[in-house]
């Protein structure tokens, strides 16, 4: 019997303002889009692509109606996905997509995939659904500074570094192009609040990634 996701994500989110976990979002996409821009040497980003896009937090946080935004979900389509998304339902790597994608986001997903084996079958679709010139994006909890923690949520079954998963990328023939091992904290409920005004104090200041950032943030490109 698999897990019932959407009763662990409501215990694991109870209490945190819906509103306020949305701004800390808008707060996290506006830095993600301008750094993944500026390492795409400017070029503006048309279409962007969630593969695992759960409640659409980030596809939500993007600027609507500039940009062409996919999410995909094992889940039903999310009420709170914005309706200016296309959805697709079903096993990201059996979905076949009519686009190609200037950003994959990939947020806080590999470490719950079933082996290896499946997380390079995971990249390599996400490469075969890259533009030229496009970025790919992958955030996760890195065990080497959160390892006391990690195997605290029911749904973590692979242990990640950004070691690892750097690896895992060049395997799938992706080319690396920026790598932070400490990012954002571990989760809504570190020691960072989820308040966007602080949210936004946080990623301006790069040196206090190194005092809180127990994520990773790995930008890739197909050479």
């Amino acid at each position: 019997m698999n897990l019932d996701l959407k009763r662990i994500y409501h215990h694991r989110f109870e209490g945190i303002s819906p509103r306020n976990k949305q701004a800390t979002w808008q707060e996290i996409a506006h830095w993600i889009l301008m750094d993944a821009q500026s390492l795409r040497g400017g070029n503006a980003i048309h279409r962007i692509l969630d593969p695992a896009c759960g409640d659409g937090e980030f596809l939500n946080a993007c600027p609507q109606g500039m940009v062409s935004l996919t999410g995909c979900d094992l889940r039903e389509r999310s009420p709170l996905l914005t309706a200016k998304a296309t959805f697709h339902q079903g096993l990201f790597q059996s979905l076949e997509l009519d686009q190609k994608f200037d950003l994959i986001w990939i947020s806080n997903l590999l470490e719950h995939l079933r082996s290896p084996e499946e997380i390079q079958d995971f990249l390599i679709h996400c490469r075969q659904n890259l533009s030229p010139n496009g970025l790919i994006v992958i955030m996760g909890p890195n065990i080497k500074y959160c390892s006391s923690d990690y195997w605290d949520f029911a749904d973590h079954i692979l242990p990640l570094s950004h070691l690892t998963v750097i690896e895992h990328l060049i395997s799938a023939d992706f080319r690396i192009t920026a790598v932070n091992k400490k990012f954002l904290p571990y989760s809504f409920r570190s020691r960072l609040p989820a308040d966007p005004r602080l949210v936004r104090l946080y990623l301006n200041n790069s040196w206090a990634w190194n005092l809180l950032g127990k994520q990773f943030l790995i930008r890739a490109q197909i050479p």
